[in-house]
């Protein structure tokens, strides 16, 4: 989904404001040192080197930069103008209105935000050793390829979901308790999905976990107690055809990935309640009238 344009506007807006006054003061402070590096532009005293230009490009997001590297001499101009904009403010005693102090606060805090969601994000990568444990534990998952016939039963609760796990550990037959006790559109087919390739589930809008899960059975064998959004199921695959066990490298990105989210959320909601209860937070919702 994109971005509304005013805040792609704000954000590059912030970011050539703070590479500006970056590269102004390098330029500034570098006295004879500046006068033997390429030099592409000088406003008034301050020379922009091309240095200086190359660490600005290195500021704006990761889309604009690859604009302004293959049309330099617009992003030189943008540049020039913009330090020449900001001279022009800082001569004219702007910093001392109202209006910018305020600005350079709110701009302040989302600053701090920022630099705190980034700290608590980049505590939650995964080391090389998590990731390499998460694929030896689910190597079932990361394979390509291959077909299964599969049935499962949903419940309500977790009790519910043992309690039947129990009677199909039993011998009782799944179909049978699939039709009368299972809560998911299959009740009627005693809980077949049928025959299912992988992706199936992005196709039809059944549960990852339970495709998942059903791959990674061996034919015959029925799962343990499964948790999706909808609630709780036991899985069984009745035939399943051969699928190729992908290696590691082919995806150790993927599993970087899915782990980084998974321990961000999680990074983030701990840090939440833990603010929550540090900085004593009430809430008062009935004054949301």
């Amino acid at each position: 989904m994109k971005r509304p344009s005013i805040a792609v506007a704000a954000t590059l807006a912030l970011a050539i404001f703070f590479a500006i006054i970056s590269t102004a003061f390098a330029a500034s402070k570098s006295g004879p040192k500046a006068s033997r590096e390429a030099v592409v532009a000088q406003v008034g005293d301050i020379p922009i080197t091309l240095k200086a230009f190359y660490a600005f490009i290195s500021q704006l997001p990761d889309n604009v930069q690859a604009q302004a590297l293959s049309n330099k001499t617009a992003f030189l101009e943008a540049l020039i103008q913009r330090m020449l904009m900001l001279r022009h403010a800082k001569e004219s005693g702007f910093l001392a209105t109202e209006h910018v102090k305020m600005q350079m606060e709110r701009a302040r805090r989302e600053i701090l935000i920022g630099e705190a969601l980034r700290r608590i994000e980049e505590g939650a990568k995964p080391k090389a050793s998590e990731i390499r444990a998460e694929y030896e534990r689910n190597k079932a998952k990361y394979t390509e390829g291959g077909k299964v016939t599969a049935a499962h039963i949903m419940v309500a609760s977790e009790k519910e979901a043992k309690d039947l796990l129990a009677k199909v550990a039993g011998g009782e037959d799944f179909a049978e308790l699939a039709k009368k006790y299972s809560l998911a559109p299959e009740r009627a087919l005693g809980g077949s999905l049928g025959e299912m390739e992988r992706g199936y589930s992005k196709r039809t809008g059944l549960p990852e976990i339970i495709e998942q899960t059903a791959f990674s059975l061996d034919p015959g064998a029925h799962s343990g107690v499964v948790r999706s959004v909808y609630g709780w199921h036991v899985v069984k695959t009745s035939k399943k055809e051969g699928s190729k066990q992908l290696g590691f490298p082919e995806v150790a990105e993927r599993i970087t990935k899915e782990m980084g989210e998974r321990n961000r959320q999680e990074a983030m909601r701990k840090a939440f309640v833990e603010l929550t209860e540090r900085y004593k937070v009430k809430r008062y919702y009935e004054n949301l009238k």
